[in-house]
């Protein structure tokens, strides 16, 4: 059993000392681990009273033998560890760009190619220096679309929303969502040792048609049967009965199949209302700003009691359409 070699009087009066009176809280801890090794406790009894592991309590007697009080003391660190060379920097970043997603392969990879050794957190912390950031990557269409038909359609949103600023139209944009209690599981603030659980399994889901302006005007029309042209135009029959306006609406929309076939079947219909549907580029997502009402209802704005069951979830969502503007705002800019 280890303990320390017998104190002199003079030298246990003074590990009291410390540990009652010194400003540095870990050398008192570990003044105090020495005067109690000296009164016969064991090292594993030490280890448990300062909750620490052995190694540790062994370190500190072995720092007071060599060293005396000095030992004891926290002494300057150098400063971070550094990542190598900038050679070795550049390199890590060339990994990270062709995986990154794989962060954790670094280190130990690096310590073979280099001989450095630096833990994932500090490689993290100097990624977070040279602005790389921990996000979620999204699925992205831009590969499969024409640019210049992409840009074309972008001047041309561009100038109807200059035409709608001077009073002459109004522009809405239309796009569908579904909602199920368990779609879209939030993360939430939680005790440590606890889990806050939902009902899993809960049936029910609600197609939502939205038609919104940037303005924060919107109308919505909703489903629990699969979305079809038909929907479509019943929801776009409710708009126009709705509007409080013969000004002429434009209605941005992409090319999925229910809304192209839509608009041949009721677009002469709708121009008898002053309502016009123009149909985005292919492949284009980001030109369409309901997308992100759709991300804020989903993982900010339904409260934590619409996920418990399936009319919880109905009911909370009709109460965010219909103070859309009021108490929910968005701004698309």
């Amino acid at each position: 059993m280890k303990f320390v070699k017998k104190l002199a009087e003079a030298e246990r009066q003074t590990l009291l000392d410390a540990s009652r009176h010194a400003p540095w809280s870990r050398f008192r801890q570990r003044a105090h681990a020495v005067w109690l090794s000296d009164k016969g406790y064991r090292v594993d009894r030490l280890a448990e009273i300062f909750a620490v592991d052995r190694d540790t309590v062994s370190g500190w007697l072995d720092a007071w033998e060599s060293r005396g009080l000095t030992g004891l003391r926290d002494f300057p660190h150098p400063g971070r560890p550094s990542l190598g060379s900038e050679g070795d920097r550049a390199w890590l970043e060339g990994e990270l760009e062709k995986a990154p997603h794989q962060a954790k392969a670094l280190p130990p990879r690096l310590l073979e190619r280099a001989g450095v050794e630096v833990s994932l957190n500090t490689l993290k912390r100097w990624l977070r220096e040279r602005d790389w950031t921990w996000k979620r990557c999204r699925r992205s269409l831009k590969g499969r679309r024409d640019a210049a038909k992409f840009e074309e359609g972008r001047r041309a949103l561009a100038a109807l929303h200059e035409r709608e600023a001077a009073g002459e139209l109004d522009v809405f944009y239309l796009d569908e969502s579904g909602f199920s209690a368990s779609s879209c599981v939030p993360y939430a603030w939680q005790r440590r040792g606890e889990t806050r659980a939902l009902p899993a399994n809960v049936p029910g889901r609600l197609n939502v048609i939205g038609l919104v302006s940037l303005g924060g005007q919107g109308h919505f029309h909703s489903s629990e049967e699969t979305v079809t042209h038909a929907t479509v135009i019943e929801a776009i029959g409710g708009f126009i009965r709705s509007r409080k306006t013969e000004k002429l609406t434009v209605i941005v929309m992409d090319n999925a199949s229910v809304h192209v076939k839509a608009v041949a079947e009721a677009q002469w219909d709708w121009l008898a209302d002053w309502v016009w549907a123009w149909f985005l580029p292919a492949y284009s997502p980001e030109l369409n700003p309901i997308e992100t009402l759709w991300r804020r209802i989903k993982y900010e704005w339904l409260p934590w009691a619409a996920y418990q069951c399936f009319e919880s979830l109905r009911a909370a969502l009709q109460g965010i359409f219909g103070d859309l503007g009021h108490k929910y705002r968005i701004n698309f800019g």
